[in-house]
């Protein structure tokens, strides 16, 4: 589980403070009880002096047993409390770890679902993930029509071709370097599959930063020319999260500050053997002309290239609806 340090302090604290507010809560409503039943703190105060009577019995090396007598006050105890109709529970919010966040010395299933949680948040693509999921993703809008007479490829069989590299993308995350770079026209969905993988990802604990390729440069940007501390945090993620997903690269202004941070963004990731996947509309040759050589080598020897052709998507299902 990959969540940002403060983030994890923040999820520790929010639990000691459940844990010790539902023993808080306890304490005040036995308190109560006590108040309106005064046998209750008669039968604790007798239990407590059986049980320390026998331990230190047991020590000496005798053989007392209290047990009956306390079993005949426990049940003493629950009967006046079902008849005053009080429930002394203790009310944690998850009864496996008793709000601790872990049971056994392993992280409780709900303090897993807190920090994928946390991911979600972490990503900047929450609300974008309850659509653009692979639930949602249909090969229907791409085109079995050959796409020219030179190749008998169609749009769809690019499509299936680039979902099978999406999914050995997400299989073999924990033990590989990939990287994608999906690259094809407007609408065809680099995003939407990007997206996909996105999800997955985070499903399986990982930290993964969203980022179109202008709010890069301009994070970047602000972290080293105007030094705020909070693009300077950001920048950090985009360099040290799990998978960072570079949106729309191209669309940004390309001078020697955004090539040489593209290039240090690449090259850093692949060195710390840490995921990327970029998606763009350029093609191979674009990318050439427009970034340097060093940022193009990079790409097209240490990414899986995807391709994805076909009409516009988006344009297509306006059209429908």
């Amino acid at each position: 589980m990959n969540i940002t340090r403060d983030a994890y302090k923040s999820l520790i604290r929010e639990y000691d403070e459940k844990h010790l507010r539902a023993l808080s809560e306890y304490r005040e409503r036995k308190a109560r009880a006590e108040e309106q039943l005064p046998r209750l703190r008669e039968i604790e105060n007798e239990t407590a002096s059986l049980f320390v009577s026998e331990t230190a019995s047991r020590i000496r090396g005798g053989k007392e047993d209290n047990s009956p007598r306390i079993n005949a006050l426990k049940k003493e105890k629950e009967e006046l409390l079902k008849g005053a109709g009080i429930d002394l529970s203790i009310h944690y919010e998850c009864p496996y770890c008793e709000d601790t966040g872990f049971t056994d010395g392993q992280m409780c299933r709900c303090f897993k679902a807190r920090i994928t949680d946390l991911l979600y948040d972490q990503s900047n693509i929450r609300d974008i993930l309850k659509t653009e999921n692979f639930d949602n993703f249909s090969l229907d809008h791409y085109s079995e029509d050959p796409i020219n007479e030179g190749t008998p490829l169609s749009a769809r069989d690019l499509a299936v071709r680039a979902l099978e590299c999406a999914k050995k993308f997400i299989d073999d995350f924990a033990d590989s370097e990939e990287n994608l770079f999906i690259s094809g026209n407007c609408g065809v969905g680099k995003t939407f599959l990007a997206n996909c993988v996105a999800k997955e990802i985070i499903e399986q604990g990982y930290f993964v930063v969203y980022l179109s390729a202008i709010k890069l440069f301009e994070i970047l940007g602000s972290a080293t020319f105007e030094k705020e501390e909070s693009s300077a945090s950001v920048s950090k993620h985009i360099y040290d999260c799990d998978l960072l997903i570079i949106d729309d690269l191209g669309t940004e202004l390309v001078n020697s500050f955004t090539s040489t941070q593209l290039f240090n963004c690449i090259n850093e990731r692949l060195i710390s053997r840490k995921h990327t996947i970029i998606s763009t509309n350029l093609s191979a040759h674009q990318l050439q002309e427009k970034y340097s050589e060093r940022i193009f080598s990079r790409i097209t020897s240490r990414y899986t290239m995807i391709k994805l052709l076909g009409n516009d998507i988006r344009i297509k299902k306006r059209l429908e609806s």
